[in-house]
């Protein structure tokens, strides 16, 4: 028996080796999101950030987060899905519509699930005195061209690079987000202007995940984004993917892409769904 169930052990070992191979660093220092192919990128992005915690690291260039804006570009392959990243590396397919663009009371737009969590969450803030007003949200295409050109005619283009997405890589056409303003004081006009002092912004902070809604482009993590912080921009991916994000301190959404829905890391997982040799013991 004892010599049956070493053989075994050594069998089932050898099987780990040769399914899953450990690469040069140590397996005890790859989080379970790590990709070997993109080990050298790792290294680079490390070496440039190397305050970001390796785990970080991983998600971000998992999430194309490390390559130069508007380089090596991936079209999405499935838009329609609320868990897409879309950024200046990954861009939607050419004349992308979404097909569930709903009106929203007051104006604006959205695709249905997310005008009604937003109606939702707009309800429950009113119960508490606050107003979450909607300046921008869905934009067509030819839509984020007047607003990308009106940015760079005014502001020159490396603003606009800064602070509005190319057509074709904007959230907003998605469908899927909102710019939310506010009133300067009781009696002055809604601006963005100071929102991320506001009561309504703090309010968002802590509920806005139990909506499915999450601040998109925060602070100090421009190097991640890439844009501007926008604390009026707030993002619809779902209940389940924003608590996620609330419960486990995660500020970006390419961090959680990177370590949960990247095709990349799917397919691993997915590949190593292999069950190991059924070892059957002989006990008599």
């Amino acid at each position: 028996m004892r010599k049956f169930l070493a053989v075994s052990l050594v069998s089932l070992a050898l099987f780990e080796v040769l399914m899953f191979p450990v690469s040069v660093k140590a397996e005890g220092e790859q989080p379970r999101h790590y990709l070997e192919e993109n080990d050298s990128r790792y290294e680079a992005f490390q070496a440039e950030y190397p305050d970001i915690p390796f785990d970080k690291v991983v998600a971000y260039v998992n999430a194309n987060a490390d390559l130069a804006p508007y380089s090596d570009v991936e079209t999405i392959g499935r838009p329609s899905d609320f868990r897409t990243l879309v950024h200046k590396n990954f861009a939607l397919p050419s004349g992308y519509v979404p097909d569930d663009i709903v009106s929203l009371p007051g104006g604006g737009e959205l695709r249905s699930a997310a005008a009604a969590a937003f109606i939702d969450m707009r309800d429950a803030a009113g119960r508490l005195g606050l107003n979450l007003v909607v300046r921008s949200s869905y934009r067509s295409h030819g839509s984020q061209v007047a607003s990308y050109d009106l940015v760079a005619g005014n502001y020159g283009v490396m603003n606009a690079e800064a602070s509005v997405a190319r057509p074709g890589h904007s959230e907003h056409q998605l469908g899927l987000a909102l710019d939310i303003v506010h009133k300067a004081g009781t009696t002055g006009p809604l601006t963005v202007q100071g929102f991320d002092v506001s009561e309504e912004f703090y309010w968002l902070l802590e509920h806005g995940h139990e909506y499915g809604f999450i601040l998109r482009y925060g602070r100090e993590l421009e190097h991640i984004h890439r844009y501007v912080y926008e604390p009026w921009h707030w993002r619809y991916v779902g209940v389940k993917i924003a608590t996620a994000m609330f419960d486990e301190g995660i500020s970006t959404f390419e961090e959680y892409y990177g370590k949960y829905l990247s095709p990349a890391l799917r397919a691993k997982r997915r590949s190593h769904r292999i069950a190991p040799p059924v070892l059957i013991a002989n006990c008599e």
